[in-house]
């Protein structure tokens, strides 16, 4: 099956989730390790620290909750520069506010500033030990700049915090479907759909990942869930594969 690949998904969504002591550890001690294996040149210096150094003006409570809730409508509008503003004001009543370093995380990744996306999600994640979605925004970028290895660490890590996080099964599991693990891909992909079964890309995937290990009839019987749900690639697969059986 050439024609078809396995797909990899971003976070849609911001949500809490349950944890557990430890993981603001975790990721301290996985940036470091990030920093060990790839040294970043001098020049790369914290946007983070930068901007918060010259923002030292304290905003009340009232207005920073207003900042936050207008920046959260700017930034779904695709009003980035706008948002952006709005998360900066937050940031002056409580310069460690996981939300909004969230979103500027979000921002930075919408902008094409990966590097600085990462830096945010990191000061996120430290900021709130139950911050499923930031770390898996990280594992993300991480897959996108082709590093695999430092992917499934926060995928991993991801699922450590929220461990019914339906996406984060999703992503590994589709990794592990790219590194030719299809059993382990299959398990992933069983509980993402059993976490969240609106994902007809989990159908397309876990199908893939049934094909592989010769189980065309379950193949067959994902791809056309996909189909039903209006995924044209599911709808491809059963044309090209399924029907050709009978």
């Amino acid at each position: 099956m050439k024609k078809f690949a396995f797909i990899i998904l971003m976070t849609a969504g911001l949500f809490g989730c349950s944890g557990n002591a430890g993981r603001q550890q975790k990721i301290t001690e996985k940036k470091e390790d990030v920093k060990t294996e790839k040294k970043k040149p001098a020049a790369e210096v914290s946007v983070n620290n930068n901007f918060l150094s010259n923002t030292r003006t304290v905003v009340d409570m009232a207005t920073a909750k207003a900042a936050y809730n207008k920046g959260v409508e700017l930034y779904k509008s695709g009003k980035l520069d706008e948002a952006l503003e709005q998360f900066n004001i937050v940031l002056k009543n409580n310069a460690n506010n996981s939300l909004a370093l969230h979103y500027l995380g979000r921002i930075s990744y919408d902008k094409g500033n990966k590097k600085q996306a990462i830096k945010y999600y990191e000061d996120a994640a430290r900021n709130n030990i139950n911050d499923s979605v930031s770390v898996l925004g990280i594992g993300q970028i991480y897959f996108e700049m082709g590093d695999k290895k430092n992917a499934m660490d926060y995928y991993n890590i991801a699922l450590d915090i929220a461990p019914h996080y339906g996406l984060a099964y999703y992503n590994r599991g589709t990794l592990y479907g790219m590194e030719n693990q299809y059993e382990k891909a299959l398990e992933d992909l069983n509980k993402s759909i059993q976490y969240d079964s609106t994902n007809g890309n989990a159908y397309i995937n876990r199908g893939l990942a049934h094909y592989y290990l010769k189980n065309l009839d379950l193949a067959c019987r994902d791809w056309q869930k996909a189909a039903d749900m209006g995924f044209k690639q599911g709808k491809d697969a059963v044309e090209m594969y399924c029907k050709r059986k009978k």
